[in-house]
């Protein structure tokens, strides 16, 4: 697997999780939704229901990010250290 793709799946968790939250927050805005997140009113983007993602960003994306920000910081420090210690062992040859 290329190097990059690794760093790149190592992100990942990270990525989907606060930027989950992140879109959630500008749609809730951009569409004009109203409520507060116990009570959200239906909210329509182009005639659909977009209520149920922005429920699904603004709560539980926030919670898992919490989650998933530390375990792709460790799976980055992981590659890095492999990463390195590949290069170590080529130097040595």
């Amino acid at each position: 697997m290329r190097l990059r793709t690794k760093y790149f799946l190592a992100l990942l968790p990270a990525i989907l999780t606060v930027g989950g939250w992140k879109m959630a927050v500008w749609a809730y805005g951009y569409f004009g939704c109203e409520g507060n997140l116990k009570s959200l009113q239906p909210c329509f983007a182009g005639g659909v229901n977009i209520l149920p993602a922005l429920e699904f960003g603004l709560f539980w994306c926030q919670l898992l990010a919490l989650i998933c920000v530390p375990i792709s910081l460790w799976l980055l420090i992981e590659v890095g250290g492999r990463h390195i210690g590949s290069n170590r062992k080529q130097h040595e040859i």
